[in-house]
């Protein structure tokens, strides 16, 4: 007969499955590894109280969602209007989370409550848009709402993330008091405030680097479309979107200077510098090199730059002996938002052992195939560039030829830009090669091109609606269709039509068009305070290449027609 084994027999092995079972139950939770990712975000099940309450009394809120969430996560989402005195009290974990008020809440009014998208779970899961609710210590809620888009002044890519503040008015005093109401753009950039007074409000776009829902030096901003927007119980979307822009009034400033080489000063700026090696170095500097007793002087002129280093320069010293120096001055050079480069002085140490500086090298042809390649092993030169090129630092005896396709000496002649630039014009549409020989060495750099010819060229336009009261300061601004880059053209709207003209064939760009009404030819992004409303500003990427010997023009229209805001209570037509 087959005996069974006592219990007491298997004693191993049933300490083993206990040992697995403890070790199970005490592990930490982590999502599994496997199956497909998580994209659900957060959903709140119920709250108390529930949105859209009246005659609330109560010291604490109550919310319970779908799955457990990140508790830190909660604590930076969530905001309610008014604002109260004194810090809350979040309490709670997982799914259900309690937040107890530091104060009695105020009687007869509309409380707001807005978890935003910073809200995740467990799996770092975030919102797509922010959950709003509301309820009311009175007989009555509040149910007024406005509503907007928020989108990057670069392209008008839709700006996530950005907090939405309506402050009772654009003076210094609302503003310092702080916002009023509070919400975030989705994912789309597009938000809505609900559960408002019937009343206007001054509404704000932020990116508030800090969390503390004030606006600070050198947050990005959004200026209103209009300094009142009237909040209502319409569904009506205001049509003119928040431009977000970064304002920068700082202007660089010199941090370091320092020797390294025997002749060379790197100059380090606070900040990079719009500085482009297809474009000229600014002239103008002023830069005074002087010993610690003073009786050794030297103005500095040759100054040039590197694009892999964006925020130093380098000026070339004729000596750099041992010992204490200053260098003082001005640079003709300004950032990105146009602010100049402050004058300095600086004290520095010129070390022992410093090495001889580097020979001169050959670095690259300019402009580097920016906008449109050559024909096989002819590069072709297109009207919009100026042909050149670009050395490693600054040399004497830079000898420059061109020759025809039999080798025949040509009579042009090159203009050196800047300390390491060079370039030259051309005039006729027959190829011909540039030959660089640098000095003390015997090696050549050469390069055949041609200038494009007009069968090359085309133009690309687009359509602009100027309403009623049509505008003489519609501006374009062609750029690369990818990444910002430098400008390729500009043009001025003509019977409603911006067009771009002498473009090489095959391209493709972006435009950013703008009613320039300070005449400066930038897009303005206005300001806070005093209230200037932004320029109206369009985008719009061509799907279209341009055709050489042809105008294309995209079926699309760019409209400007609605300047302002229309009333909220009438209906808008889709060209508004």
């Amino acid at each position: 007969m087959k005996r069974t084994p006592h219990l007491w027999s298997c004693i191993p092995t049933v300490r083993l499955l206990w040992a697995l079972v403890l070790l199970q139950a005490c592990a930490v939770p982590v999502p599994p590894t496997g199956g497909p990712p998580d994209t659900t975000p957060p959903m709140l099940v119920t709250s108390e109280p529930v949105s859209g309450s009246v005659n609330v009394v109560t010291d604490r809120l109550v919310f319970v969602f779908s799955e457990p969430i990140d508790r830190s996560s909660f604590q930076s989402a969530f905001s309610i209007t008014p604002e109260l005195e004194g810090p809350i009290d979040i309490r709670g974990s997982s799914r259900r989370v309690e937040v107890w008020l530091p104060e009695k809440l105020r009687a007869a009014t509309t409380y707001r409550i807005t978890l935003d998208i910073s809200l995740r779970d467990q799996r770092r899961v975030s919102l797509a848009a922010p959950i709003t609710l509301a309820f009311s210590t009175g007989s009555e809620l509040d149910r007024a709402r406005l509503s907007g888009r928020m989108v990057y002044a670069a392209n008008g890519a839709a700006a996530s993330g950005v907090d939405v503040l309506a402050f009772a008015s654009a003076d210094s005093a609302s503003m310092t008091a702080g916002a009023l109401y509070r919400t975030q753009t989705g994912t789309d950039g597009r938000f809505v405030i609900d559960y408002l007074a019937n009343r206007s409000f001054f509404v704000v776009g932020l990116r508030d680097a800090n969390g503390n829902r004030r606006i600070d030096e050198g947050e990005w901003v959004a200026v209103p479309p209009k300094e009142g927007i009237q909040a209502d119980t319409t569904d009506y979307e205001i049509p003119t979107p928040w431009v977000l822009y970064r304002p920068d009034r700082t202007s660089p400033t010199v941090e370091r200077v320092r020797a390294v080489s025997e002749s060379d000063i790197e100059i380090r700026l606070s900040e990079p510098l719009a500085l482009f090696l297809d474009e000229s170095m600014p002239d103008g500097h002023v830069l005074t090199l002087a010993d610690s007793s003073g009786t050794r002087h030297q103005d500095l002129t040759e100054v040039w730059f590197t694009e892999d280093r964006p925020r130093a320069l380098y000026a070339l010293a004729n000596e750099l002996t041992p010992g204490p120096w200053s260098l003082s001055g001005s640079l003709a050079l300004s950032d990105s938002s146009g602010n100049p480069v402050q004058d300095f002085r600086l004290e520095f140490d010129v070390p022992e052992g410093l090495p001889t500086p580097e020979p001169v090298d050959f670095l690259r042809w300019t402009p580097d195939s920016l906008y449109a390649e050559g024909e096989g092993a002819v590069r072709t030169v297109w009207p919009m560039e100026q042909p050149g090129l670009r050395l490693t630092r600054p040399a004497v005896g830079v000898d420059i030829s061109f020759t025809d396709t039999s080798g025949t000496e040509l009579p042009w002649s090159s203009v050196r830009r800047d300390a390491t630039g060079y370039a030259w014009m051309t005039a006729s549409e027959d190829p011909y090669a540039v030959m660089v020989r640098l000095p003390g060495q015997d090696s050549t750099f050469s390069l055949q091109l041609k200038t494009a010819s007009m069968r090359q060229l085309g133009a690309l336009g687009i359509n602009v609606k100027q309403g009623a009261q049509p505008s003489q300061t519609i501006k374009g601004h062609l750029y690369p269709i990818n990444g910002t880059g430098q400008r390729l053209a500009e043009a001025v709207a003509e019977e409603d039509l911006i067009l771009f003209r002498e473009l090489p064939g095959g391209l493709r760009g972006r435009i950013v068009v703008f009613d320039d009404r300070d005449g400066d030819d930038t897009w303005s992004p206005g300001s806070l305070i005093p209230y200037v409303p932004a320029e109206a500003v369009r985008w719009y990427a061509f799907d279209e290449r341009v055709r050489p010997r042809w105008d294309t023009i995209a079926s699309d229209t760019l409209s400007f027609a609605a300047t302002g805001l229309p009333a909220p209570n009438r209906s808008v037509s889709p060209d508004e």
